[in-house]
């Protein structure tokens, strides 16, 4: 397991996941349903277990934290603004 985590440092998924992350919320901006936003907060907080200088189980505990909050963020505040799609008051 080591080895394949070293192999995915070594390709520099860390910024692959950052960025992915941003795209797929600025993609939720356009669309009704959330599924992107969540998706991204999944790639931000996948993001932060390479970039977390701790070992694999706390970096993954914590990871799961970021991501627990991002979700309990967007619906509480984010969801306010990343509900600009057309038609989006009548999907909700």
């Amino acid at each position: 397991m080591y080895d394949a985590l070293q192999t995915l440092m070594n390709w520099n998924i860390m910024p692959i996941l950052f960025g992915a992350a941003v795209l797929l919320i600025l993609i939720d901006y356009f669309f009704p349903v959330d599924y992107p936003a969540y998706l991204g907060y999944f790639c931000f907080a996948a993001g932060m277990f390479f970039a977390l200088p701790f070992g694999i189980l706390v970096s993954l505990l914590l990871a799961v934290v970021i991501w627990v909050v991002l979700l309990v963020l967007h619906r509480v505040w984010f969801s306010r603004y990343l509900t600009n799609a057309p038609s989006a008051e009548r999907v909700r």
